[in-house]
């Protein structure tokens, strides 16, 4: 009798819980699903003040190198991320919101750009000096030039003179300058450079018309986390108002069905999941009613450990920190990786590393 009268009292809770159609499941979640637009550059500080700017490193590469901060150009980059909140908070990879470039990339060119410089300054010496010495040919051909340097002809200079004399000055300034130059780059360590991703977000709806990057909302970056093996950053709406109508996923555990079942604590081989993300950013996305993002699905390939779900989900660039959602439309993971060489075998985060990454703590491992 106690039996039965459990079960009554558990079947509003299987209710609850009935499994979706993807079709179904990509209705009601969709609108909660953003594309993200990383506007960013970077720029490399040298100890004494100087400073240069690129925009990215490419293969290797560094690619439009300046000084000047107002000739920098902007590389852009697409992700995705979805709605935790009613006050604008949205869930994505670390690595969407802030493109670190290893040290060990840029130093190398740090060296080379310094020798350049160096290079510069001497060949600025040479040419002070050049040019000194053609001055002083002139002089002595028709000035009398005493032990001192003082140019005189007769009683006094002449308005020529004077005017080779203030040159030479000139040259002598700009000698002494690029010495200067030349000895506090020479002091600089390589070591102590410091490297900074400048980056501008912006997200757009699904279902609205993008023509530019004028047309993404700007967000701030609220948080990154601080563990190297959880890729996760929670980004703000600048006016954190989370528009009326968009899905808002929970990240906190679903109601069990039944006794028996975990819900989506549990990830099982084979399992069926889903995606809601924007592969290759505006380049599929985009259609003649604005941008739409796609579903893609399936199944768990390998047994979850601590920190990645690995599955048959196919991907493309763009679509990293889309959410991952079971059967029943609950989140279960945070798309974050790709292997390399193929589509068909990539990773999430697992939901009890959300969790962690929220409240602020470490997620225990989800293997029993």
């Amino acid at each position: 009798m106690k039996r039965v009268l459990l079960i009554l009292l558990l079947l509003p809770f299987w209710g609850c819980s009935k499994e979706k159609s993807a079709e179904q499941i990509f209705d009601a979640q969709a609108s909660g699903v953003v594309m993200i637009l990383n506007e960013y550059y970077y720029s490399v500080s040298l100890a004494g003040g100087n400073t240069f700017y690129f925009s990215d490193i490419i293969e290797g590469k560094m690619q439009n190198l300046v000084f000047n901060p107002q000739m920098v150009q902007t590389t852009y980059s697409f992700g995705t991320g979805f709605f935790i909140d009613d006050r604008g908070g949205i869930l994505t990879n670390r690595h969407v919101v802030n493109h670190y470039v290893k040290k060990s990339e840029v130093l190398p060119y740090v060296q080379k750009l310094i020798s350049a410089m160096v290079g510069y300054a001497q060949e600025r010496q040479r040419e002070a000096i050049y040019e000194a010495d053609k001055i002083y040919s002139l002089l002595k051909q028709n000035y009398i030039i005493d032990s001192q340097g003082d140019i005189y002809r007769g009683p006094s200079a002449t308005q020529y003179s004077n005017a080779l004399k203030r040159r030479l000055q000139e040259l002598s300034n700009d000698y002494n300058e690029a010495q200067r130059y030349i000895s506090e780059l020479k002091r600089i360590s390589v070591s102590d450079v410091v490297i900074r991703c400048h980056s501008k977000i912006g997200i757009a709806y699904n279902n609205s018309y993008v023509t530019g990057p004028q047309d993404f909302k700007p967000c701030v970056v609220e948080r990154e986390s601080a563990n190297e093996e959880v890729d996760l950053a929670l980004i703000r709406l600048a006016d954190e108002a989370t528009p009326e109508g968009a899905y808002i996923f929970k990240t906190s555990p679903a109601a069990k069905r039944s006794l028996f079942s975990k819900g989506n604590e549990s990830l099982t081989l084979d399992q069926q999941l889903y995606l809601i993300g924007y592969n290759r950013g505006i380049a599929l996305a985009s259609t003649s009613e604005g941008i739409r993002a796609q579903l893609t699905s399936g199944r768990i390939s390998q047994k979850p450990d601590n920190y990645r779900v690995m599955y048959t989900i196919p991907i493309l660039p763009g679509s990293s920190g889309s959410p991952v959602v079971n059967s029943y439309g609950e989140l279960v993971a945070v798309n974050f990786a790709a292997v390399s060489g193929t589509q068909s075998f990539n990773f999430g985060i697992p939901l009890a590393q959300v969790q962690a990454f929220m409240s602020g703590t470490m997620a225990p491992s989800i293997i029993e």
